[in-house]
């Protein structure tokens, strides 16, 4: 009844619906003029697979691992952190499928996991491209909250967290 193949094709559908959400907050974010004190922005994607949604969060950082606020938030001066994506649904499933579905994940639950960080990834690097990532001014990494590693959205590599904070 369920297959990787389907569970794929069903997030890849329901992602590619919220592509231009996706790019628009990107570009916003692009467009900011960041404090000098950060030094880096960190995407961070979290997701909740009991309710399939997930949420992307941008963080400004220093090198030292260390969130940077702004007291002062201006167009000129930006600092903080930004939720990019909300609670957006990358899948469904019926309620009357609910028991059958979840069976189905738990027996292949490594496998799941690694190609919905992979699909999801693609997708945001797509979304970062779209949006004229390559003209952002800082390092910019996208990953998932406590997961590493995390992906350098200026260099097209992955790398370990410890890499951004040197």
């Amino acid at each position: 009844m369920f297959s990787i193949d389907s569970y794929k094709a069903s997030i890849q559908s329901n992602l590619e619906k919220q592509t231009g959400i996706l790019v628009q907050e990107l570009q916003k974010i692009i467009s900011y003029t960041f404090d000098p004190a950060v030094e880096l922005v960190d995407f961070s994607t979290f997701t909740d697979p009991t309710r399939f949604e997930l949420t992307i969060m941008m963080f400004s950082m220093d090198t030292n691992a260390g969130e940077v606020f702004g007291e002062a938030i201006t167009p000129q001066n930006f600092a903080g952190s930004v939720e990019v994506l909300s609670d957006m649904i990358y899948h469904y499933v019926p309620d009357h499928e609910a028991q059958a579905f979840s069976e189905f994940y738990l027996q292949n639950d490594e496998e799941l996991e690694m190609k919905e960080q992979q699909i999801f990834t693609d997708w945001f690097i797509t979304c970062w491209e779209k949006a004229g990532g390559q003209a952002f001014n800082l390092p910019a990494y996208f990953g998932f909250h406590d997961v590493t590693p995390s992906y350098d959205l200026q260099n097209a590599r992955f790398l370990e967290d410890e890499e951004k904070w040197v």
